[in-house]
């Protein structure tokens, strides 16, 4: 391959052609040519790039083409060879680049650098794996301290009540399905608090394992049905977007890790690259999904504060569980929310996409990203979520630019080529199967999102096709290619459910949560990256609250479905109609005309339903703070021998205080309801 040694440009691609080729082919400038080689031909080698041969020679297009096929990529030469128009088309393409070639050394430099080498992933691979074991033994940690509180034998909601509804419903359905396929789970092997912790364990073990690179493949898809197994048994516990994420990350990082023993610095090989990309992305699903939901998404009422440019208006004291910064960045002007607003705008809707761009705007991607990353963590709690995008945007940086923060880690590290095993094929297999399933449900949940509200309207526009429902069926049971998009709708109001008891001598005790917001001196906590998800899920079900204050029949009935589990003690199995219909509502259905009492039946029904749907487990919360359970009751700060008459629940709107007391919070009651519980 001859080439003209005056171009810089042209010597940049002639060493990316002589990697390519492996030093099969020999790369020589013009000028040097015919020194050693007196009997070449004498062409016009400044003005185009020539392919060389014994019997032929070429130039141009048909150049870099011929130049493929004699290293074994045959199909690019003979696509050219058969189709006039890609021939032309290529040649004039060739031409354009040829005459311009300062302007295209200049982007080549934007774009690439000082070389045009590939792209090698060994350092953030490397790095990646043991990150991401890190990332997950804080998940598993966290969920280790909460689990017999919230799903064991003692918790709010056992998960053995979970498995055996599932068994109860398939069986009396006569459903042609596994219990495995409804709920993929190891628990349903041995359903007790010991093969529960043993699970979690296994789980915590496999992903030390990953951070010391034994057997990284095997540990990740440990890791992965170990949190699979709890995840489904834990609704609504464990349905946040970051457990989405982390068992999207695992499965999709079983494809991208060495299949080896032992990974070690000096002996790791680069990742697959359908494996990088799978994470890749991931990375644009996640952030082009939660930025695409902001603007096709609206609120009850019409509104939508992510357009208006007014959601961080709101966002740092209504967001779940603020920290003690949000009330400062709450504190700065309007025009900083703004600002930030748009910058969110930036990072989720377009900045993900320079991923498909040369290394240095990848580059750019990833340092972006991560900023935006590490800004969300200071002004919220959200767990390892956060963590754990910024470890998979550590993906997008390449040798070349890591070798300049880790000059010592890339000395000692082995840089010769990936070793080509025999699993190898198998992994490629696996890697396009999965690659079509990702793109197959990403394609259909991005159409949703484009859909926005029309969604909460079931038509035959956005129903799946057979296709693509089928592959939802598929990754549905696998709970590993999810839709993403946080924040949605932004809440303009902060409500808090606040629960007292009431003892013998009439004072009133506040159940404590830890870290969500109760008395308005506490100040808020920064806890990093733990996820205590008893408190989110109240403020889920303060939302919920808030909602059914419009419909008169909604909240009593709501207030009375409650009410009438903490008293009665109701398992879900054990729950009847009758149940919440008293003596006095009893009398007067029993006046009314057969068409009236059905349609008030059907309605009380329907709402029941919903109540199980959505707030059963607070209600179980409620009958486990009454009956007096010890593990729940040290966690509250519940006084276990005290006798209790009474329960308040209070639906309380809090604010930020900025009026310089001694107040972090502002409080206004909305609504309240009491429990006898002597009845």
């Amino acid at each position: 391959m001859v080439w003209d040694g005056d171009c810089d440009f042209c010597k940049k691609f002639a060493e990316r052609f002589q990697e390519i080729s492996k030093n099969a082919v020999e790369f020589i400038p013009n000028q040097e040519l015919h020194k050693k080689y007196p009997g070449a031909p004498k062409y016009d080698y400044q003005s185009s790039v020539y392919f060389l041969t014994k019997e032929s020679s070429a130039k141009g297009a048909e150049a870099v083409f011929n130049f493929y096929y004699s290293i074994e990529k045959k199909w690019p030469k003979r696509l050219y060879d058969k189709f006039s128009f890609l021939a032309n088309i290529s040649e004039f393409f060739y031409r354009v680049v040829a005459s311009n070639r300062k302007i295209f050394s200049l982007l080549g430099k934007l774009f690439y650098g000082d070389n045009f080498l590939s792209d090698t992933y060994k350092i953030s691979s490397w790095v990646f794996g043991r990150a991401l074991g890190l990332a997950s033994v804080i998940a598993f940690l966290s969920l280790f301290v909460q689990t017999g509180l919230l799903i064991g034998s003692e918790g709010i909601i056992p998960f053995t009540s979970e498995l055996n509804q599932i068994e109860s419903f398939i069986t009396k359905s006569n459903l042609d399905i596994s219990k495995w396929y409804a709920k993929p789970t190891l628990l349903w092997f041995f359903q007790n608090d010991l093969w529960l912790y043993t699970i979690l364990i296994t789980g915590i073990v496999a992903s030390i394992s990953l951070f010391v690179g034994l057997i990284p493949h095997i540990s990740i898809l440990v890791a992965w049905i170990c949190y699979l197994s709890v995840a489904v048994v834990s609704e609504p516990f464990l349905n946040f977007q970051w457990d989405a994420l982390l068992l999207e990350t695992f499965f999709l990082s079983i494809l991208f890790v060495p299949w080896k023993v032992f990974d070690s610095k000096n002996d790791h090989n680069g990742p697959s690259r359908i494996g990088l990309w799978l994470l890749w992305l991931l990375i644009i699903k996640l952030m082009f999904q939660s930025g695409l939901v902001k603007f096709t998404f609206f609120g009850a009422d019409g509104s939508n504060t992510w357009r208006d440019l007014t959601a961080l208006n709101y966002h740092y004291w209504t967001q779940p569980i603020p920290s003690w910064i949000s009330y400062y960045v709450d504190k700065l002007p309007l025009v900083f929310d703004k600002l930030s607003l748009v910058f969110t705008y930036f990072c989720e809707l377009f900045v993900p996409f320079l991923i498909f761009l040369p290394r240095r705007a990848r580059r750019c991607s990833g340092i972006m990203l991560i900023t935006f990353q590490f800004l969300i963590i200071l002004t919220g709690n959200y767990g390892f979520f956060n963590l754990l995008t910024i470890i998979i945007c550590f993906t997008l940086f390449d040798d070349q630019y890591l070798k300049h923060f880790l000059s010592k880690w890339a000395e000692n590290h082995n840089t010769s080529e990936n070793i080509e095993l025999y699993h190898e094929k198998l992994k490629y297999i696996i890697s396009i199967l999965v690659l079509l399933c990702f793109i197959s449900t990403t394609i259909f949940f991005v159409k949703r999102d484009l859909r926005g509200s029309v969604l909460n309207q079931v038509t035959t526009s956005n129903q799946p096709s057979a296709f693509e429902k089928k592959i939802l069926e598929i990754a549905q049971v696998s709970r590993s290619m999810n839709a993403y998009g946080l924040f949605r709708v932004m809440t303009k109001t902060r409500p808090e459910i606040k629960i007292e008891l009431q003892s013998e001598n009439g004072q009133w005790h506040p159940v404590i949560f830890k870290y969500k917001p109760g008395d308005e001196r506490k100040r808020p906590l920064f806890f990093f990256p733990h996820m205590p998800r008893l408190d989110w899920q109240i403020w889920f079900e303060a939302l919920y609250y808030e909602r059914l204050l419009s419909d008169p029949f909604a909240i009593s009935t709501y207030q009375n479905f409650l009410s009438t589990i903490v008293i009665k003690d109701l398992d879900i199995d054990d729950i009847r109609i009758s149940d919440f219909i008293d003596e006095k509502a009893r009398k007067t259905l029993d006046r009314l005309p057969p068409s009236e009492k059905s349609f008030y039946m059907n309605r009380l029904s329907s709402r029941i339903n919903i109540y199980l749907n959505n707030s059963y487990w607070f209600s179980r919360l409620l009958s486990n703070i009454v009956s007096g359970n010890e593990a729940l009751s040290d966690h509250l700060n519940i006084d276990s021998e005290l006798e209790y008459l009474n329960m308040k629940i209070s639906l309380i709107h809090y604010s930020f205080d900025h009026s310089h007391n001694e107040n972090w919070w502002e409080t206004k009651m909305i609504n309240s309801f009491n429990i006898e519980l002597s009845n």
